[in-house]
């Protein structure tokens, strides 16, 4: 478990419930962020369309290690260099819209929790982070 300094700017999904911030993604509230429809970035309710963003293999797998998002929580988190529970942020993340998702729960103790989009809208790649 690493634990980073920055809790005023670090994604609701990357909190412990006592407040402490990690580099990865937190895997309780990566449940509750789908079990609750809320964003992995802001923690608020989410509406349709949903945002899932991560690195190029993830959006061609289908996968996403990071919870849900609003659209413009993942455009501003990817703006603010965030990694997202990447071990670093890639050179370039897909933005997936989406209608829907399925949380997709590990098979095996200590396995990450991954969300699968189900209704597709759109793939945008977004531009790295401004210097």
């Amino acid at each position: 478990m690493t634990v980073v300094d920055d809790a005023a700017t670090a994604p609701f999904a990357c909190q412990d419930d006592d407040g402490l911030v990690h580099a990865a993604v937190v895997k309780s509230r990566a449940i509750r962020c789908a079990l609750s429809r809320i964003c992995g970035v802001c923690g608020e309710v989410l509406a349709r369309p949903i945002a899932f963003l991560g690195p190029e293999n993830e959006a061609l797998d289908g996968l996403f290690t990071f919870p849900p998002t609003h659209v413009t929580c993942a455009h501003e988190a990817i703006e603010a260099g965030t990694s997202l529970g990447q071990p670093e942020p890639p050179r370039t993340w897909l933005v997936v819209t989406t209608g829907g998702f399925d949380l997709v729960r590990p098979t095996r103790r200590g396995d990450p929790v991954l969300f699968h989009p189900n209704s597709v809208i759109d793939t945008t790649p977004s531009p790295p982070p401004s210097p």
